[in-house]
């Protein structure tokens, strides 16, 4: 795929790696349109982006409420006229260990990092449509199989999107000429994860740069750091009474920060 002139829509922009991703496709030619909850962070990137001579715009959006999503797919097809690419990247990490459990974060956890999603798809699908063309990616996680100690509302929403992202991508294909790719990444050094970097752990702007790569290369599923991808896929093939037995404390997120990246 050729980036440039594209128009593309990208939540969760104002950090981590929804930041790199915009200021990598600047690079590239694309039209921006960023969106996220911090409003001034998203002014002072649209205004660094610019200088790359193309066209970026932002809005505030709080991808749980279903009708901010709505306006801000709305505010960006009538300023491009069309939506090339989307990237759904707003997400949060709250850990809920079953000591504390709390129905409030597993259902804020939920609107987030999946209804957020869908809140999107609901609103591109038409768009696209209609263009008889688009690509929409949408970040979910390495770990979506197997559940860890004290991040079950985290694992959960991110399982449920890799799933329903999964249960669409042949039908978009076939009928709309709609492309569905799920990002997995591991360990990306990102506010949302600073007290949980793993060996092997990746930049925002290296993390960027492979999903773009992947994008270019035509792949459905994108997941990376390699040395975690492996780690994570032997962990996945451990019967159920092996995983149950590995310790805790190597499973354990009860003890980070709530974070995010909206």
């Amino acid at each position: 795929m050729d980036f440039k002139g594209k128009a593309v829509l990208i939540s969760g922009a104002s950090g981590g790696m929804g930041e790199a991703i915009a200021r990598k496709l600047a690079q590239e030619g694309c039209n921006l349109s960023l969106l996220a909850r911090r409003e001034e962070k998203l002014k002072k990137i649209a205004e660094e982006i610019k200088k790359n001579k193309i066209k970026c715009i932002f809005k505030k959006c709080d991808v749980t409420d279903k009708k901010d999503v709505e306006n801000a797919v709305k505010y960006t097809y009538n300023e491009f006229k069309r939506i090339d690419i989307a990237f759904l990247n707003a997400g949060v990490l709250i850990p809920n260990p079953i000591e504390t459990m709390d129905s409030n974060i597993i259902i804020g956890t939920m609107k987030t990092n999946f209804f957020g999603d869908i809140y999107f798809l609901e609103s591109l699908f038409p768009i696209m449509k209609k263009q008889e063309s688009g690509t929409i990616v949408v970040t979910s996680t390495l770990p979506d199989k197997r559940g860890k100690a004290g991040w079950g509302a985290y694992g959960a929403s991110k399982a449920a999107i890799s799933l329903f992202m999964e249960s669409i991508r042949a039908e978009a294909k076939q009928k709309y000429n709609i492309n569905i790719i799920t990002v997995k990444p591991g360990s990306v050094e990102t506010p949302m994860i600073k007290n949980y970097n793993r060996p092997g752990s990746v930049s925002p702007e290296k993390a960027a740069y492979i999903i773009l790569n992947g994008i270019k290369k035509g792949k459905k599923i994108i997941q990376f750091p390699f040395s975690q991808v492996l780690m994570t896929r032997i962990g996945d093939l451990f019967p159920t009474s092996a995983y149950d037995a590995v310790p805790i404390y190597m499973q354990k997120g009860d003890d980070y920060p709530i974070t995010e990246e909206k």
